[in-house]
């Protein structure tokens, strides 16, 4: 009986967290349009292939 009621309690904790989750993601604003800094590592050296190289 107990583990009925620990397992209950559990579905209703997680279908909570589901559902705020949810709800803050439709009702939240579209993060897709922020701008988030990123460093792009440009290879320099032997290993770059020659893709840098000026052509005359």
């Amino acid at each position: 009986m107990v583990q009925i009621l620990l397992n209950s309690a559990v579905a209703v904790l997680v279908g909570s967290a589901i559902l705020t989750s949810t709800i803050s993601a439709l009702l939240g604003d579209d993060r897709s349009l922020q701008r988030v800094p990123v460093k792009i590592r440009v290879p320099r050296g032997r290993n770059d292939g020659g893709r840098f190289r000026l052509l005359k």
